[in-house]
């Protein structure tokens, strides 16, 4: 069993406001995770975020709609001029969305604020004396000293900043999940966890079947990838590109779904995927080789990429993905799968803790009992 809140003790019901970035799976299925974590200790969760994860989130609790800031993504490459200038009317609005989101917050009796990654409701919290949790894994580049080449330096000052505008001011705990744990930055009283999975992920059981698992955040200016596919003619299920554009032979452009994503995801070959961090704890959860493209300027990336590879679990491609790079990772691909982990609901259990010290309650299931290990 996964949740098991017959061995935590009741406790007061608190109302945990769970904000988050609108862009990209990772944050809505953490969002979803840390939920499934607080409700059996007898929490209340609500969401704040923008489309898509307001949507994703809808059936999973309250959601309160927060306008939230974009990325602009061309060609696996995060373009900042072009950022800036989608974010400039939103930057302008900010005090109205901030003070209205703080009227909800004192509307609702928020307890308690997880900012994930979202510029907006943190603020507000703080505006109006709710605590904050600033939980993320972009703080891993903030809280802690990951390694990397210096020519990535530029994409590392850049990536900071964004998280230093992002990060709520003055938070009460900061809580970094990663699959990997740099050594702390001196001063730094933030608290590392491991992954934050969902209970579908913890549940999901492993299979090597024949297709690749593809995943890009952004579909612009991704047909060398398609390329690529067609030379090696790999079978393999491709999320992020438009499901109606022409595809090789054997891929299949799949329409985003949870369920459907997670189901290929569980019984692939291996995953082929920008270098997001969620993805990545899942795939590597469930034992699967990762060939990572990271998102260029995206330096939280980049680290997510080295890291992988430094822990001998797959590979990473800076650039477009070619045909040769493919192939020799696939002919490698099984001296990185590994077994499924059985401790995956560990992350969300410590993470819940840090949120409850927050409220004045102390940690109490903290190494929740180990799942079967899959098979």
């Amino acid at each position: 069993m996964i949740d098991s809140p017959s061995r935590c003790p009741s406790s007061p019901l608190a109302h945990v406001v769970y904000a988050l970035c609108g862009h990209g799976r990772g944050h809505s299925s953490r969002a979803r995770a840390v939920a499934e974590a607080l409700r059996p200790r007898g929490h209340r969760v609500s969401f704040a975020a923008d489309t898509p994860a307001a949507d994703r989130l809808s059936e999973a609790g309250a959601v309160y709609r927060v306008p939230g800031l974009r990325q602009v993504l061309r060609r696996n490459r995060v373009r900042m001029l072009a950022t800036a200038r989608a974010n400039l009317d939103l930057t302008w609005r900010s005090p109205e969305i901030i003070a209205e989101a703080a009227r909800w917050l004192e509307r609702v009796g928020a307890d308690v604020v997880v900012a994930d990654h979202e510029p907006f409701v943190g603020r507000a919290a703080a505006s109006v004396g709710v605590p904050v949790v600033a939980l993320s894994h972009q703080l891993v580049l903030t809280e802690a000293r990951p390694r990397a080449p210096l020519r990535h330096l530029p994409a590392a000052l850049g990536t900071a900043l964004g998280i230093g505008i992002l990060a709520p001011p003055g938070p009460a705990a900061q809580v970094v999940p990663s699959f990997f744990f740099p050594p702390p930055r001196a001063g730094s009283d933030a608290v590392f966890v491991p992954p934050i999975l969902r209970n579908d992920v913890l549940a999901a059981r492993s299979r090597a079947g024949g297709r690749l698992l593809v995943y890009v955040n952004e579909g612009d200016g991704m047909t060398p990838l398609l390329d690529a596919l067609a030379e090696v003619r790999v079978p393999a299920d491709v999320y992020g590109l438009d499901p109606d554009m022409e595809a090789p032979e054997g891929v299949r452009l799949r329409a985003p779904s949870r369920a459907g994503f997670l189901a290929d995801l569980a019984a692939c070959r291996a995953v082929v995927a920008t270098a997001g961090f969620t993805l990545l704890s899942e795939a590597l959860h469930l034992g699967k080789p990762v060939l990572a493209l990271p998102n260029a300027g995206f330096f939280e990336q980049t680290v997510n990429a080295l890291a992988l590879r430094d822990q001998g679990r797959g590979e990473a491609v800076f650039g477009d993905l070619t045909a040769k790079a493919l192939r020799g990772f696939l002919d490698r691909a099984e001296a990185y799968r590994r077994g499924a982990t059985s401790d995956g609901a560990v992350g969300r259990e410590q993470a819940a803790d840090a949120i409850e010290r927050v409220l004045g309650i102390a940690p109490r299931c903290a190494v929740p009992e180990p799942l079967a290990e899959a098979a």
